[in-house]
C-alpha cells in the first residue's frame, strides 16, 4: 500500500523549465498536458507530486528529442540556485559540512529522496537515490542529482576537477562527447554516486555565499514549516495546494498525483474518514481563512487563489463553512485583533 505521496519542490522542476525556454520548447502547453501547474512556478518552496514531475521530464524529453536533459539541466544549475536547499547547503564550513547539511535538509527538503555519506581509508563517497520507487525508467533525475553533487565538491576541488568513478541509480549513462564518458561507471550498484578523495572534505567551503544570521534562520524556518508529510493522506494535501490557483482539482488528477486507480485513492481516504470533496473542502477553507487573516488580498483575488472563477462561489461556499460572509469574517478578525 501507498504510504504517501512523494513530493519534490517547484524548485527542483525551474531549472529544466528555464532550459526547455531557451530552447524554445513551448513549456507551458507542455505542463498543461502533463497537468502540473503553472502558477505553482512563482513559489518555488510548494511541493508537487514526484509521480507527476517525472513523468513530465521523461515524456517531455522524449518529445523534444533531448536524451541527455536532466544531465544537461543540472550542469547548468549551480547548487545555490536550487531554492532553500541550495543556499543553506552553501552555508557551511568545508566541504564535509556542506554534504552533512545536504544530508539533513534534504529529508526537509523533498520526500522519497536522500543523501548520505561513506569514508573508506583514502576514499569517500557521497551517495544519493530516491526511495519507494516501483519503477524507475526515467533517468533524467538521476542525471539532475549526479551533477548538482558534481558542483558541491568543485567548490572546494575546482571547476576542472572530475571523478574516476560514480554509480547511477538508472542504468541509463550516455555521456558522449563530454567528459563524464572517460569516468568509470560501476553499474554494479544501483544508487548514484560520487567517489572523491577523502582529503578533499576537509577543504574550506567557499564564503561567497554566506548570509547573516537573520536569513539563515527565516531559511530554516521556511522549510522546516512546510516538510513533506510522511502520511499519506498529508501528502496529498500539500500536492492539491498547488494546484489550487488551477481551479478545482479534480480527483482524476488526485489519482494521477498518487499514483493510484481513483477507487484506491477513495478507499485511502476513507480510512481517515474523509471523502474526496470533504478533503478539498477543508484545504480550501484552511487556505481561505489564512488569506483572510493573514494577507491584504481583495475578496476576488482571495476567490482565484483557491481556484474559484467567480468570487460570488467562494462568498457562498465561505457561508456555508462559517455562517458568515469572507467580508465580515475578516473584519471581524481585525476588530478583535484591535481589542
Amino acid at each position: 500500500m501507498t504510504k504517501y505521496v512523494p513530493l519534490l519542490r517547484v524548485s527542483t522542476l525551474i531549472p529544466f523549465i528555464d532550459f526547455l525556454q531557451e530552447l524554445g520548447t513551448p513549456t507551458e502547453k507542455l505542463l498543461r498536458q502533463y497537468k502540473l501547474p503553472i502558477f505553482a512556478l512563482d513559489e518555488p518552496n510548494f511541493l508537487l507530486s514526484r509521480h507527476q514531475v517525472f513523468d513530465f521530464l521523461k515524456k517531455t524529453a522524449y518529445q523534444e528529442g533531448i536524451e541527455n536533459l536532466g544531465f544537461l539541466v543540472g550542469e547548468k544549475t549551480p547548487v545555490e540556485s536550487l531554492g532553500i536547499l541550495g543556499k543553506l547547503t552553501c552555508q557551511s564550513l568545508t566541504l564535509y559540512d556542506a554534504i552533512f547539511k545536504a544530508i539533513y535538509l534534504g529529508n526537509l527538503f523533498n520526500s522519497g529522496e536522500r543523501f548520505w555519506l561513506l569514508e573508506d581509508k583514502e576514499t569517500a563517497y557521497f551517495c544519493q537515490e530516491y526511495t519507494n520507487l516501483e519503477s524507475f525508467d526515467s533517468h533524467h533525475p538521476s542525471h539532475f542529482s549526479l551533477m548538482l553533487m558534481m558542483d558541491l565538491i568543485r567548490k572546494v576541488a575546482g571547476k576542472t576537477w572530475y571523478p574516476q568513478q560514480i554509480t547511477l541509480q538508472t542504468p541509463c549513462s550516455n555521456f558522449r562527447d563530454h567528459y563524464l564518458q572517460e569516468v568509470f561507471i560501476n553499474k554494479d550498484i544501483t544508487i548514484t554516486s560520487i567517489t572523491f578523495p577523502r582529503s578533499f572534505l576537509a577543504l574550506p567551503f567557499p564564503s561567497e555565499f554566506n548570509l547573516c544570521q537573520d536569513q539563515k534562520h527565516q531559511e530554516y524556518e521556511k522549510l522546516h514549516q512546510s516538510v513533506p508529510s510522511s502520511q499519506f493522506t498529508d501528502s496529498l494535501t500539500q500536492a492539491i495546494k498547488s494546484h489550487l490557483r488551477e481551479g478545482y482539482p479534480s480527483i482524476n488528477l488526485a489519482s494521477e498525483m498518487a499514483k493510484m486507480p481513483v477507487r484506491s485513492l477513495q478507499r485511502r481516504l476513507a480510512k481517515d474518514g474523509l471523502t474526496y470533496s470533504q478533503l478539498v473542502t477543508g484545504i480550501r477553507y484552511e487556505k481561505a481563512v489564512d488569506l483572510l487573516q493573514n494577507s491584504s488580498l481583495k475578496m476576488i483575488e482571495i476567490a482565484y487563489e483557491l481556484g474559484y472563477e467567480d468570487p460570488a462561489h467562494f462568498t457562498r461556499a465561505f457561508k456555508r463553512w462559517t455562517g458568515i460572509s469572507p467580508h465580515n469574517f475578516r473584519c471581524h478578525k481585525l476588530n478583535k485583533n484591535i481589542s
